[in-house]
């Protein structure tokens, strides 16, 4: 089995989206000193390589406390987007999805997070339009996973993309990184959130796992 490394390093001052707060790690222990290590973390449950659930956007949606490992594990397959150079993804776009039999995560490899910690990276990346988001959740799929910071543009204020894939059911799985080390297809991915009671979104290891 070899397992590939999906998620972004998660350190002080690393990049958050806009107005959200920064995070800080800070060690307040020390093997030398105390005879052991601990670091206190700080941040957004949306830092760094997290998921969305249901309920970061409807209230009466179950937290992640009642939610399965099974909802963040399956077999995976990659879309290569790194050729589009327009604001929105369209259905047109994801025509090689005709056959999702057995498939539970799709992931977006749109080569954005080349831009990773640059001015650039939460500015005009490619989006989900809502009929390509629209088109995903009727897949059956249990997510979607996208190496950007969000299926919606960061200045988006109802957020289409999200609602028509969080009111099917999926998971969204946002700032993924090196999905152009995963095969096509054939693999595991695997995105284990933190169990927070009630908790909508969470930092997350993602891997992909080819056997």
């Amino acid at each position: 089995m070899h397992v590939i490394d999906l998620s972004h390093i998660i350190h002080t001052g690393m990049p958050v989206y806009p107005g959200d707060e920064s995070a800080n790690l800070r060690r307040t222990h020390f093997v030398n000193r105390d005879g052991f290590a601990q670091t206190i973390l700080t941040m957004s449950s949306h830092t760094g390589t997290h998921l969305d659930t249901t309920a970061h956007l409807f209230a009466d949606a179950p937290g992640l406390d009642c939610l399965g490992p099974d909802n963040f594990t399956g077999w995976g397959t990659v879309v290569d987007l790194t050729g589009i150079n327009k604001p929105f993804i369209e259905p047109t776009d994801l025509t090689d999805l005709s056959d999702t039999n057995g498939l539970d995560f799709v992931l977006l490899r749109t080569g954005w997070d080349i831009h990773w910690k640059t001015d650039r990276y939460y500015a005009d990346f490619p989006a989900l339009s809502e009929t390509a988001a629209r088109f995903l959740g009727g897949l059956g799929l249990k997510g979607v996973g996208m190496d950007t910071p969000s299926p919606d543009p960061v200045h988006s204020q109802t957020l289409p993309a999200h609602i028509a894939l969080l009111d099917h059911g999926l998971i969204i799985v946002e700032n993924l990184t090196n999905i152009g080390e995963l095969p096509s297809e054939g693999f595991i991915f695997c995105c284990m959130p933190l169990r927070l009671k009630d908790g909508e979104g969470s930092p997350v290891r993602a891997v992909g796992m080819t056997f």
